[in-house]
């Protein structure tokens, strides 16, 4: 974790990391409490794409999961539409990453931005464009690959993707 606070820095991000202390049982249900593993603003750049991933593979090794994959590309995605689209692209636009294990092999990350005209929503590719072009498949895959995810408004006109995203292999894998 020192390693990625210091890139991050080196890149002139603010970082706010909590590091669980471990997951407490409900003693009414036997549920599983949500800890908070971390949250962190990144600039609106190019730059803060690969600095989400590394701190997302990060948070979640440290925290014992072991099939981080899906969480890291679904971020990647995620961040990067939040960094292309949004307000948050703009000139001192900033970028929320927050990591939280709600236990039993599921996190959810939410994706924090400055706001957008419209509301996300998944497309697939049209006819006429072509398969193999980079872009326009972000949340198409979050759609495919996450248990769950919306959008919801938070403070001051942002706006949060959120992703219930499975930590454990699946059948057959």
């Amino acid at each position: 974790m020192v390693r990625l606070a210091w890139a991050l820095r080196g890149l002139g991000l603010k970082v706010s990391v909590k590091l669980p202390q471990g997951q407490a049982p409900d003693p009414g249900d036997g549920a599983v409490r949500a800890v908070t593993l971390g949250v962190v603003d990144l600039p609106g750049v190019e730059q803060s794409v690969s600095a989400a991933r590394q701190y997302v593979a990060e948070l979640l090794t440290n925290a014992g999961h072991t099939e981080v994959e899906d969480a890291v590309l679904l971020v990647s995605e995620v961040v990067t539409n939040a960094v292309v689209h949004p307000c948050s692209g703009r000139p001192g636009g900033v970028v929320t990453v927050e990591v939280t294990d709600t236990g039993r092999h599921m996190v959810c990350v939410e994706v924090i931005d400055d706001g957008s005209p419209s509301v996300p929503v998944p497309r697939l590719p049209e006819e006429d464009e072509d398969a193999l072009a980079l872009g326009g498949r972000g949340l198409w895959l979050v759609d495919a690959i996450a248990e769950s995810w919306g959008v919801r408004q938070v403070e001051k006109g942002r706006v949060a993707v959120w992703m219930h995203i499975s930590t454990s292999a699946k059948p057959g894998e």
